[in-house]
């Protein structure tokens, strides 16, 4: 298989696809700790902001990478987990689009349009606009322009709260990677699909139904995996995490990646972080 190919492509240049709804745009509070960044960790602007960022360019990766309207979330500690034990020659890219709420669906190109013309609530319009009111077709076009400078290596998806509670999501969630992998030309062993579990019903979360789907979906589909929240608490509201528990489920992303792509750089992950998953 052909696949997108720049001649100032890095191969040392690591690019993460990440989607989803408010656990993965995050909601916790950015904290003085989150604000120490590499200069190898870098988060490619899927909308312009008032904090500067631009449009299809890349910006160290500091707190929120989503939106600047954005909180904490996992991916700010995946990529940083990452960074502490891959070699020092490799760079992180994090491109991401979330939409607080949506439904699976909204990343569907098939069948997007019509669902985010009938959404009423003006707070949900608002994101969809920085998005152009197409979330898929942002995230597909700022993976194309990473993909220029890196190499895709990995989809890290936090989705389900709204409607992951059936065999169909598992069936849309197959179909948008199979979407992007098309449309971006990977080759599918080389990049899987983690899919991370909602707040565990054990700590009171309030969709921790949709964990026994989420968890299901790996039995189904080739380079698909699910990351374990467990010990992700959450905060008062039940539904999203606390910043403690996004720096933690960060690092299960991180430590899952590892775990299918390199068992070794997994072990030395495990043991840093003490960590026995």
């Amino acid at each position: 298989m052909a696949t997108l190919q720049s001649h100032s492509q890095d191969p040392n240049f690591w690019v993460f696809l990440c989607f989803g709804q408010s656990n993965m745009a995050g909601q916790a509070p950015i904290e003085k700790q989150d604000l120490k960044v590499s200069d190898r960790f870098l988060s490619m602007a899927t909308t312009d902001g008032g904090d500067g960022r631009v449009l299809g360019t890349w910006r160290k990766a500091v707190p929120p990478l989503c939106r600047y309207d954005a909180h904490l979330g996992p991916a700010d500690y995946f990529g940083r987990t990452l960074l502490e034990v891959v070699p020092e020659n490799v760079r992180i890219g994090i491109v991401s689009v979330a939409v607080e709420g949506c439904p699976i669906t909204f990343f569907d190109k098939d069948r997007n349009a019509p669902i985010i013309a009938m959404e009423e609530q003006d707070w949900m319009n608002d994101i969809l606009n920085q998005y152009g009111r197409d979330p898929y077709q942002r995230l597909l076009s700022m993976a194309k322009t990473a993909a220029k400078d890196g190499v895709i290596k990995g989809i890290l998806l936090h989705q389900g709260e709204t409607d992951a509670y059936g065999f169909e999501w598992c069936k849309t969630v197959r179909k948008i990677y199979c979407d992007l992998q098309q449309e971006l030309r990977f080759e599918p062993t080389a990049v899987p699909l983690l899919v991370g579990e909602v707040v565990r019903g054990e700590y009171g979360g309030i969709c921790g139904e949709a964990n026994m789907t989420i968890n299901d979906i790996a039995n189904h589909y080739p380079n698909t995996y699910v990351v374990s929240s467990e010990g992700c608490l959450p905060c008062e509201d039940y539904l999203h995490f606390s910043g403690d528990g996004y720096r933690r489920l960060g690092r299960h992303y991180a430590l899952r990646y590892l775990e299918i792509t390199n068992p070794e750089l997994a072990d030395a992950c495990r043991k840093k972080l003490n960590m026995d998953l």
